[in-house]
């Protein structure tokens, strides 16, 4: 009796079947490693655009006064997202930029924007004149300086002319340079106020 060809494929055909099956679900795994061990796979850079501070540290804003040298109440920070642009010295036009710069970050938040406020935090314990003009400038920024030299408060902050970012936690999370480009700034605070519970 004759061998019937279509019986003879059948074993080839369940054979191919099998090896695509494996492929399907192989080719994942395969194309996972390269992209994990091939070095110009691998993404060399953060989505941030600030410096996350890791680990966080918690901000105890406490020996601080106000402008005219009332006490400063570290609970005014509670439960927002604060920009805090620590600075030393004389406001030159870097300084100005800066001040302008945060504000444009705060309202660029649109609906968010109750939940972001900014803090000028000066290094020194002494109330500059410009200091006294910026409050006039810049409504609703808040502006501190230490009691004494030395202040506990400041020690958190790695170096005054940066930015920083603390949350809704009072801890320090997130820094950037003077030199930092604000649409920059704006996509990491909106990404933290859609992804955050508090604050």
């Amino acid at each position: 009796m004759a061998n019937n060809p279509a019986d003879a494929a059948s074993p080839r055909r369940g054979r191919l079947v099998l090896v695509l099956i494996f492929a399907f679900f192989a080719l994942p795994l395969v194309v996972a490693w390269v992209m994990n061990f091939a070095g110009d796979w691998v993404p060399q850079a953060s989505a941030n655009h600030g410096t996350l501070i890791q680990p966080v540290r918690p901000v105890e804003l406490q020996g601080l006064v106000g402008l005219d040298g009332e006490a400063f109440d570290p609970a005014r920070l509670a439960d927002d997202w604060t920009l805090v642009y620590l600075h030393r010295g004389a406001c030159d036009e870097t300084c100005y930029n800066t001040l302008y710069k945060l504000r444009q970050v705060r309202l660029a938040q649109g609906k968010n924007i109750e939940r972001v406020q900014r803090l000028l935090l000066l290094a020194e314990p002494v109330t500059p004149d410009w200091a006294r003009e910026a409050r006039g400038h810049y409504p609703g920024m808040q502006i501190a300086r230490p009691r004494q030299q030395g202040a506990a408060a400041l020690t958190p902050f790695p170096a005054a002319g940066r930015v920083y970012l603390i949350d809704p936690l009072g801890q320090l999370m997130m820094e950037y340079p003077l030199q930092a480009e604000p649409a920059g700034m704006i996509e990491d605070l909106e990404r933290l106020l859609r992804i955050s519970y508090v604050g």
